[in-house]
């Protein structure tokens, strides 16, 4: 099928230290151990926030943002285990020091040992006018030897593509495959540069305990991108501060929904569609290990393996963005992400429509956007739409409640 289309931080650290010695550690789910953990054979990589080295406002998200994009991209090749934020927070505490000064190769051994690091990855941004300078470098923790650098340029604009094309050539120098494109990822990174700047802004009011500013930062993320999952635990984590705990609850709840939708929409626009019987008959031709593997992945996350045709799953997909929409707007009152997930609907039965228009199961997709409509009161877009279903499948299981919509529509329309 073609593409379809923090803890707060502790108190008493100076902010410049901070700045320079704070490592994001957000691994892939399973991913992660403490220092204290036998290693798994993997090199276990840290990846330090990035240095502003003008310090422009306007891109000091980008120190946080760079690091965390960065360890996503490195850490979806398969070749790394992430050290994740919280131990060096843990480390922190314990040690009850900050590592500014040793961010570099002759200090390397020593923050290795700390956090348990093989790999330590650090760097710098320089903005000049509109163009952006990244440089990055890995080091071996145990002898700080440099394994690998590069570097980025080009307009501010496009610092999301900048990141990726570091994060290329980083992976080609360090021998690691690079990371899989957007449209095979369980949870995407954000689609839009507004998208981002608001959810590392909240970020940093998160760590600064500003928890109901971030909230407002990381709600703008999620309107912008319903479906980048990380602007999502931001609020959970921050409800979890405010000890709003059922708003932490129902956020949870959304998040999972995320978390299924950018899985689902991941199988549906993979270059090879397969369903749970294809996975089940080879196991290994989709990433699994047995088929003991696929079963247990059914039953913890059945809708991410829901359909059998590209068709069938999309009809899955729509389902789930109507309840995340509903949630939106019942529980957080944010009718904004409510709309963008109607938005998405739409969008799925068009793409569906166009690349499947003989499919049997398609009348269920269309009938899908009938709430949309409603939702909306386009009133005319309903009628055309009932029209349609009215005359190209007149055997539709649902055809009454298309009568009674179409009946709705002209009566709205005064005909």
């Amino acid at each position: 099928m073609p593409n379809f289309v923090a803890p707060p931080r502790r108190p008493g650290l100076p902010a410049a230290a901070a700045l320079l010695t704070a490592w994001i550690l957000w691994s892939l789910p399973g991913g992660g151990l403490s220092a204290q953990e036998p290693r798994t054979g993997k090199p276990r990589l840290s990846v330090l926030y990035f240095t502003d080295t003008r310090g422009s406002a306007d891109l000091a998200w980008l120190s946080k943002g760079l690091a965390d994009l960065l360890a996503g991209d490195l850490g979806a090749s398969g070749a790394f285990t992430l050290v994740e934020r919280e131990e060096l927070e843990r480390v922190l505490r314990e040690q009850e020091l900050a590592l500014s000064g040793l961010v570099d190769p002759a200090g390397a051994p020593k923050v290795g040992r700390l956090l348990g690091a093989d790999l330590l990855l650090y760097g710098s941004f320089l903005a000049a006018g509109e163009e952006l300078r990244i440089d990055a470098r890995v080091v071996r923790a145990e002898t700080g030897e440099i394994a690998a650098t590069a570097r980025a340029e080009g307009p501010a604009g496009r610092v999301l593509d900048l990141e990726r094309e570091l994060s290329a050539r980083l992976a080609a120098a360090l021998g690691v495959p690079a990371s899989p494109g957007p449209s095979v990822r369980t949870s995407p990174g954000p689609s839009s540069l507004d998208a981002a700047r608001a959810y590392y802004r909240g970020l940093d009011l998160l760590d600064a305990g500003r928890y109901a500013e971030a909230l407002e930062y990381f709600a703008q993320a999620t309107r912008l991108d319903p479906l980048y999952l990380k602007p999502g635990r931001g609020i959970e984590d921050a409800y979890r501060y405010l000890k709003d705990f059922r708003k932490q609850r129902q956020r949870r709840e959304m998040n999972a929904l995320v978390e299924d939708i950018s899985a689902l929409s991941a199988r549906i626009t993979a270059p090879t569609f397969f369903s749970f019987g294809d996975a089940v008959m080879n196991p290994a031709r989709f990433g699994f290990k047995d088929q003991a593997a696929v079963t247990e992945a059914y039953r913890a996350h059945p809708y991410r393996m829901a359909g059998d045709t590209p068709v069938q799953a999309v009809w899955n997909l729509q389902n789930l963005l109507h309840e995340l929409g509903r949630s939106a707007s019942e529980n957080f009152g944010d009718e904004t992400l409510a709309d963008r997930c109607r938005d998405e609907v739409l969008r799925w039965s068009d793409a569906a429509d166009s690349a499947y228009p003989r499919d049997p199961f398609l009348p269920e997709v269309l009938y899908q956007k009938i709430f949309v409509h409603v939702d909306r009161e386009d009133w005319q877009a309903l009628r055309s739409l009932c029209e349609r279903l009215m005359s190209d499948y007149p055997d539709y299981r649902m055809m009454w409640a298309v009568e009674d919509f179409y009946e709705r529509a002209l009566e709205e329309l005064g005909g």
